[in-house]
């Protein structure tokens, strides 16, 4: 059977962990935490959000101006009341504009995928320091995120509780 890399780690760190404890008769407390509910719930995270999204307002605006620029253009073509001359040359604007909007598009993307980046590096740091201070209150045995473990009892879900430690941080 395949696994994925972050199974494999998973598992390597079960092994590591739980096979040295059970050998000891050590209690185990083991938590999993759901990444996406607390990118999607933690009031927290909306600073990073705010600040990606004006970030991209900001960044959009001349993506949108071409496209304006653009309509008007095809819209002076679509009438028919330009001499021949001008109807080429509006068509060669119309085309450059094109290429011009096509790349900026595509710079646009790049900066949405990269923003993303920085976002979800930004929450999972300030989530590393949320576990590690759980942790030390709690003295867990071993945390998972939710995606790298097949199945788990809703009881020792601990994602609230790092939404709440969340919230009070920021």
């Amino acid at each position: 059977m395949r696994y994925k890399s972050g199974v494999k780690v998973a598992l390597a760190l079960c092994i590591m962990v739980l096979v040295p404890a059970l050998l000891r008769a050590e209690t185990l407390k083991i938590g999993v935490f759901d990444i996406q509910r607390i990118m999607s719930e933690a009031a927290s995270v909306n600073t990073y959000r705010q600040r990606y999204q004006s970030t991209l307002e900001m960044k959009r605006k001349p993506f949108d101006q071409t496209e304006e620029e653009l309509k008007q253009i095809r819209e002076q073509i679509d009438k028919g009341k330009l001499k021949p001359e001008d109807q080429m040359a509006k068509e060669e604007e119309f085309a450059q504009k094109v290429l011009v909007a096509k790349h900026q598009k595509e710079d646009l993307e790049a900066e949405v995928a990269k923003m993303d980046r920085w976002m979800k590096a930004q929450v999972f740091k300030d989530i590393s320091a949320l576990l590690e201070e759980l942790n030390k209150k709690e003295d867990y045995s071993i945390i998972f995120e939710r995606s790298t473990v097949a199945y788990y009892k809703n009881a020792i879900d601990i994602t609230t509780k790092i939404i709440e430690l969340y919230n009070k941080k920021k």
